[in-house]
């Protein structure tokens, strides 16, 4: 290699003397590097003294206030939020297991109680009616027959009123057939209504519902001589129903009967006792399955039952022993 290219300097490589260099050149000239350093030291710094102005300017205003307040004491972080706000918080956050536990108890001691009351009336509803029948059925053959003997002289005395408006009634019905087919009803004093439903054919049951068949006619047992009707037990309210077209009559004096309705029909009457309300009158006309009453428990029953009697014609209803099977009737009807 020749000298004159000994000394140009490769490419990337710079010949630096050193030993020659002016040192004071080199430190004087402060780099970019140092002088963000410094900036950044300055910048630091002014932060500092910043929260220490701060923090003296917090302490001082502390320090008064607490010197002419007292109870500076409650100015503390807490002092941001009201006491009222704070106690509804713990009781918003509070564990209310405990209450709701207390609350279910006392819930369920009061519904045991009216359970209790109620359960207490109805046994004591329930005895009086079992000492009520127990007094019945405790009546000697003698006291009953002396009973039923009283009650038929006042059906006695009653015979010719019943009588008179069985004859009426009869009436009613036929001039009913004789005016089902024609429109002269009106001219003849019976309206619409009292036409329909004494021209009704057909029966109906006495009771619909919610009933059995008990002691039925002609059996012996606790009553004076015979049972003189058929019998359906079935709560007291139990809906009763005309078993057939007919003419509302007086009920019966006789003191066994309760509260009772009567009705004339074609070929007889029936007689419905022990009832607790009626719902029709005397001289209202009625046509099968129209309601008349409710099941009860009054006169001389022997608990909640509906006692259905049937007369024939010629008898007087409430005279038991004129009575004839109700059955029987009713099969006549067509109801089974």
């Amino acid at each position: 290699m020749s000298a004159e290219h000994a000394d140009v300097p490769r490419r990337g490589i710079a010949n630096v003397d050193l030993a020659n260099a002016e040192i004071e050149d080199i430190s004087s000239t402060p780099t970019r590097g140092r002088r963000a350093r410094k900036a950044g030291k300055g910048a630091v710094a002014g932060v500092l003294a910043g929260v220490l102005a701060a923090a003296g300017l917090f302490a001082y205003s502390f320090t008064a206030r607490s010197s002419l307040d007292p109870s500076s004491e409650a100015y503390n972080a807490e002092a941001a939020v009201p006491m009222a706000a704070q106690e509804a918080a713990k009781l918003g956050f509070a564990d209310r297991s405990a209450d709701v536990s207390r609350n279910a108890l006392r819930e369920g001691i009061a519904d045991a109680s009216v359970a209790g009351k109620a359960e207490a009336r109805s046994q004591a509803l329930g005895a009086a009616a079992s000492d009520a029948r127990q007094s019945e059925t405790e009546l000697t053959a003698e006291e009953r027959e002396r009973l039923m003997a009283s009650d038929l002289k006042l059906v006695e005395q009653q015979a010719a009123q019943l009588k008179k408006e069985a004859d009426e009634a009869a009436r009613r019905l036929e001039e009913a057939k004789k005016l089902a087919s024609s429109s002269g009803f009106a001219a003849a004093g019976m309206d619409a209504e009292d036409l329909a439903n004494l021209s009704s054919k057909g029966g109906s049951l006495p009771l619909k519902s919610n009933y059995r068949v008990g002691a039925h006619f002609g059996q012996r047992g606790i009553w004076a001589r015979y049972h003189t009707g058929q019998d359906f037990p079935a709560p007291i309210g139990t809906p009763v129903y005309a078993v057939a077209a007919g003419v509302v009559l007086s009920p019966t004096n006789a003191t066994w009967a309760g509260t009772n309705v009567v009705i004339q029909h074609g070929p007889g009457s029936t007689l419905y006792a022990h009832l607790s309300r009626r719902v029709v009158s005397p001289g209202e006309t009625v046509k099968p399955g129209q309601l008349i009453g409710y099941v009860g428990d009054t006169g001389r029953s022997f608990g909640p039952h509906l006692h259905f009697e049937y007369y024939k014609n010629g008898t007087t209803p409430g005279s038991v022993y004129e009575a004839s099977n109700p059955m029987t009737f009713l099969r006549s009807l067509g109801v089974r």
